[in-house]
């Protein structure tokens, strides 16, 4: 099994309280932490499936603190897998600040991940209809009850 330090990213084969590379305190490092704050940090992980299980963990919970590295993950990434998923956690936590940036990624270069916006932004859609169709027949049943 390989560890990984959070704070420098370098592997080592034993599990350690102090980062043999940068001398972070690792123990004190994830003791401090909650865990979505752990999940955020993962995003920056080197293993490449990591980030991605994070994203995805971080959009289940909609977690609306993980938007702003989301944003960031989708920003550097090269692999159209973790960038596929950050989509949709981005998605699914769904604030304007997140779907905005959405919007930006329509062009991405990557179909696979421009087909996840797609669907992203097709969702949004879908949900503001049926709010809208939700509202009308609220109001509706007020006014003729």
């Amino acid at each position: 099994m390989r560890y990984f330090c959070p704070g420098c990213w370098e592997d080592f084969a034993e599990d350690l309280d102090r980062c043999p590379h940068c001398g972070l305190n690792i123990r004190t490092f994830f003791a401090s932490r909650d865990y979505v704050d752990k999940l955020i940090v993962a995003l920056k992980h080197p293993e490449p499936e990591t980030p991605g299980r994070a994203a995805w963990i971080l959009g289940r919970r909609r977690e609306s603190k993980a938007v702003g590295p989301l944003i960031e993950l989708l920003r550097k990434t090269q692999d159209v897998y973790t960038a596929s998923e950050a989509v949709r956690a981005l998605s699914r936590i769904g604030t304007p600040e997140a779907m905005a940036f959405l919007r930006t990624l329509t062009e991405h270069p990557a179909g696979m991940v421009r087909q996840a916006v797609a669907d992203a932004l097709a969702d949004e859609t879908r949900a503001a209809a049926d709010h809208d169709k939700a509202k009308e027949d609220a109001d509706g049943k007020g006014r003729y009850s």
